[in-house]
Parts: C-alpha cells; structure tokens; sequence
C-alpha cells in the first residue's frame, strides 16, 4: 500500500479528511482520560530525569535564547512573566504552572527539562519541537523568572 501523500485521486482529500478525522478523535479520547485523572496531583519527574545534569552553560546567550523560545512556545499558556496568565489560559482545564514562585527552585535542572520534553496535558509535549540544546536553554530562561532562594541547591533540586 503506498503512503497517504503519494496517492492522486479525486478522493483524496475526502480519505486525508477522513484520516485526519479519526487521530483527532482518537487523540481526544486520551486527551478527556488524561482531563479524568485528579488535576491536584504534583508533577513530579522521574529521579533518573530530575539528575540529569544541564549540559548548557547559564549565560547571556542562553537565556536569550531561552527566552526567545519560551516566547515562541510558552508564553501562550505561561504568560510573558511566566505567572500562567498567558492569552490561552482561560480556556485551559488546567491551570498553567507559575514559573515565578520561587518553589521552582526546589526543581531540578534536570527536572524542568523532563516536563518540558514530556508534557502534561495541556502542555505541549516538546521534545519532538525543540531540539535538547534549545529545552536546555528555556531551563535556563525560565530560572530567572523566580527568585532564588539562597537556601537551595540547584544542582540536586533540594534544600541541603
């Protein structure tokens, strides 16, 4: 059977509908079962995940470049300060996490790179989006949304 794309006919566009009709409804009923499990659950990585060190350096080129692709795909749902009062929030079942509060911090480098790469519905999952240097990267941005507590240590995400 030849793929999708290479088949002229008429009816092409009617099995391309069709085609693009049943992922859809697929792709919601995982979506309504994933809207069904309690939304109060924390989000939590994967320990294996949340070691994973961030290979990239946390410099001005990093985080403009973070910052941009945080503008680019997050800032919809997070908003521009990242507090989850983007243009897209309203209409979201689930609130978007507030990257300012400074319990970020009590998160991994790792940790946030793994969310960001998964998704939770509603997010997005990225890692088929962004490349790992450029996750990396909004790690980094999204770091100087929260203030910092002093009493943290970023590299394990726990207080010692």
């Amino acid at each position: 059977m030849k793929p999708l794309r290479t088949i002229r006919n008429p009816g092409t566009r009617l099995v391309s509908a069709f085609v693009l009709a049943c992922g859809l409804s697929h792709g919601l009923a995982g979506l309504a079962a994933e809207a069904a499990k309690p939304a109060d659950q924390p989000w939590i990585a994967p320990a294996r995940a949340a070691r994973k060190p961030n290979p990239v350096a946390v410099d001005a080129n990093s985080i403009t470049q973070g910052r941009a692709l945080f503008t680019m795909a997050c800032e919809p749902c997070h908003g521009p300060s990242g507090k989850g009062d983007g243009p897209a929030a309203p209409s979201l079942e689930r609130k978007p996490g507030n990257l300012t509060d400074p319990k970020m911090w009590e998160q991994s480098d790792g940790a946030l790179f793994w969310k960001i790469g998964e998704g939770k519905n509603p997010m997005p999952v990225f890692q088929e989006v962004l490349s790992e240097e450029q996750r990396w990267q909004v790690v980094n941005y999204v770091r100087t949304l929260a203030p910092q507590n002093k009493t943290i240590d970023t590299t394990k995400g726990t207080t010692p």
